[in-house]
């Protein structure tokens, strides 16, 4: 993510004074890890651990279901709020503590009016209704909510009610009144995102019976990962009750993959990483997104490269669309290998970017590229080298797939861009700051191209190296924005083995 200059010099200002929650002052554990950390520490295992507790079956059924023994300091807000606002990184259990926070507003008043926000319709339900730690997952049996999809309400067994909307259009959420919000993930809001904000304060008005006598505001729980944007300025400008809280990837690592957690750990001192994983919402970030990359460190002599790749991506950037006036094609050759600390490295083969006002030039350069560089790809199943030409559908997509087929017939993926050049190039500059990246031997105008690279509007309009450059680490090398816990292991292995393959191809 990346903020323009008056964003970056207002944002940190913002920061000082607000109270904030973290493992280091309030503790890192919940209720049943110290139980278990001090049996570990008392009978040297914790085998047996429910025998310990002395507890029934009913009773640990009850345990089970009860989120204040499971949640982590960090992740309760204080007795009185107006709004919470859980900064995590990947994996922190941000959806957890929310969704454990709307069950206990419903449990706790029967009158209680929930509106339940996130990015898209698809994901609320995926993700904080039906995920492993959403809401229906996290249920009680007792005290289950009848799920009206349709009508897109929960109600709970006492009478209280919540209902989800997407944040995109501000309009949809003018006429209604609630008691209780909970804000998932607005760092990925699309559209006018602070009118959307601004909308939820409006319909968080409603005061019950039980708000009156405890008085209690109207509040809302905001999770998310933080970032530099003008959303958060407005979100952190509005002071009254706020409580802020910040959790890192690491603090919740014995849910999540080894693997992941061994991602996270190279990851986090980055630039990138300590938002992405530690959680931290710092404002005074270079907007030249590759700056802090030292290549010199990572590149890799010519002689010493890998002679086999997992997989090998020749990506194509041509100069279509908004690029009329431009005729440079971006053309980048990229191989991933998993190395032996686990982690995939991106090893950048060639830049062959090239001027040239007829589209079969690039085309034919993009089939000789991959002839030349597939027999160092590995083979799959059928003894077919792993390797393919990569481009963006949004504006050359289609004519990629038409044009290469003049040339001949090689496999082509395509993916529609759904973010913007800086949201695609900020995880990958942070995959290079920690090293994952390596030039092999020297590509001068693609690494000055990358030195003053923002992705802004208004910016540099040469940045066709660049962004061929990220579009293939940012699709199969960067981990999806999820979890990665346990529920996910298994298919997070399967997608490591194998990139994904449901794109349009030949």
């Amino acid at each position: 993510m990346v903020a323009s200059a008056s964003i970056l010099e207002a944002g940190e200002k913002l920061l000082e004074g607000i109270p904030v929650l973290t493992s280091e002052r309030n503790g890192r554990f919940s209720l049943l890890q110290r139980i278990a950390l001090r049996a570990r520490k008392v009978k040297g295992s914790v085998a047996g651990f429910a025998d310990l507790l002395g507890l029934t079956a009913q009773e640990l059924v009850t345990l089970y279901y009860e989120p204040i023994y499971s949640l982590r300091p960090v992740q309760v807000p204080p007795s009185t709020y107006r709004t919470f606002f859980f900064m995590g990184g990947r994996g922190t259990g941000k959806t957890y503590g929310g969704a454990s926070a709307v069950i206990e507003e419903a449990r706790a008043d029967p009158e209680a009016r929930i509106l339940i926000v996130g990015p898209t319709y698809s994901e609320i339900v995926k993700n904080q209704l039906e995920g492993p730690s959403g809401i229906l997952s996290l249920s009680a049996p007792w005290f289950y909510p009848k799920y009206e999809k349709a009508k897109r309400r929960l109600v709970w067994p006492n009478g209280a009610q919540a209902t989800w909307l997407p944040a995109k259009n501000a309009d949809k959420f003018r006429g209604h009144q609630y008691t209780f919000i909970w804000a998932d993930e607005p760092v990925a809001w699309k559209g006018d995102a602070i009118a959307v904000y601004k909308e939820c304060r409006a319909v968080l008005r409603l005061r019950t019976t039980r708000m009156r006598r405890e008085g209690l505001s109207a509040r809302m729980f905001i999770t998310t990962t933080p970032a530099p944007t003008p959303l958060f300025v407005e979100m952190l400008s509005d002071r009254e009750g706020l409580v802020l809280a910040r959790s890192s990837t690491l603090e919740n690592s014995d849910n999540l993959d080894p693997a992941y957690v061994r991602y996270a750990r190279r990851m986090m001192h980055t630039t990138e990483g300590r938002r992405e994983f530690l959680g931290e919402l710092t404002f005074s970030m270079d907007p030249a997104l590759y700056r802090r990359v030292n290549w010199k460190a990572t590149r890799v002599k010519r002689k010493d490269a890998p002679t086999e790749y997992d997989y090998i991506v020749v990506s194509v950037d041509p100069a279509t669309g908004e690029k009329k006036n431009s005729d440079l094609h971006g053309l980048v050759v990229v191989g991933v290998r998993r190395e032996k600390d686990g982690l995939d490295h991106v090893y950048v083969l060639a830049d062959l970017s090239l001027q040239s006002p007829e589209p079969s030039a690039w085309a034919k350069k993009a089939v000789d590229a991959l002839r030349a560089w597939e027999p160092a790809a590995a083979k799959d199943s059928r003894g077919r080298p792993k390797a393919w030409i990569f481009a963006e559908s949004n504006t050359g997509g289609s004519m990629v797939k038409a044009t290469i087929r003049t040339v001949a017939k090689v496999k082509v993926k395509t993916e529609r861009a759904r973010q913007s050049k800086a949201e695609r190039a900020a995880p990958v500059s942070a995959l290079a700051e920690a090293g994952l990246v390596h030039m092999v031997g020297t590509h001068d105008k693609l690494e000055k191209q990358l030195a003053r690279f923002t992705g802004q509007e208004g910016g540099h309009g040469r940045d066709d190296r660049a962004d061929a450059f990220a579009w293939p680490i940012f699709k199969y090398v960067v981990p999806k924005r999820k979890n990665a816990g346990a529920a996910e292991r298994a298919a997070a292995a399967t997608e490591r083995a194998t990139p994904a393959d449901d794109d349009d191809h030949d």
